[in-house]
């Protein structure tokens, strides 16, 4: 959908939408929410929604990407796999423990699962980055000669994510905390042959 560039958008109403997509999410969920509710808690009106947005999974995802965007292969760089694969890994926590990744991601990724373009803006700017900053410790790792340069760095990623995401979605799982941190960064470590590291601390 086309936004209207005759008009200037306000950056007060922006801030108001976004404002209260964040507090409907937190409160009831994505499947709960709708357009309404969002443009009578910002109080707009549906045609200033449209302007800004092509529905709410557009406006979730510019939520998601003005909360998480993140370039985490310019700065986890401790000089040890190890400790380099711990900090992503707590990032990743912090990630999916926060409300809003808990109440939004599920209903979200369905969502965009429908819509191409939006599922490629997601990859691309929300997915790809995260597996790109494990692939540039993987990379300094292999550079320091801490583990072989014949590694999948694309198994890797899905071994560190995976239990994360299967947690999140799934009611009753384990919880995400501390020793998951450390059990898949031990198991990713094993994989990749670092059998001195597979015990990491805390």
């Amino acid at each position: 959908m086309k936004r209207n560039l005759g008009r200037p958008l306000d950056a007060e109403v922006d801030g108001a939408l976004m404002a209260a997509a964040l507090d409907l999410l937190v409160e009831r969920g994505y499947e709960q929410m709708s357009i309404e509710a969002v443009v009578r808690r910002a109080g707009t009106t549906r045609p200033a929604f449209y302007r800004r947005f092509t529905g709410l999974p557009d406006l979730v995802l510019k939520l998601l990407l003005s909360r998480f965007e993140t370039q985490l292969d310019r700065t986890v760089d401790t000089g040890d796999l190890g400790q380099d694969l711990l900090a992503v890994q707590r990032e990743q926590l912090g990630f999916f423990c926060d409300p809003l990744i808990k109440r939004a991601l599920p209903g979200f990724l369905v969502a965009a699962r429908l819509d191409d373009l939006l599922w490629q803006a997601f990859a691309e700017r929300f997915l790809l980055p995260r597996r790109h900053a494990v692939a540039a410790v993987l990379r300094r790792g292999a550079d320091r000669g801490e583990i072989d340069t014949k590694y999948d760095a694309e198994w890797i990623c899905d071994l560190l994510t995976g239990p994360f995401l299967m947690r999140a979605q799934l009611p009753g799982s384990a919880p995400l905390d501390d020793s998951l941190v450390e059990a898949s960064v031990s198991a990713a470590l094993a994989v990749l042959g670092c059998p001195a590291l597979a015990r990491v601390p805390g």
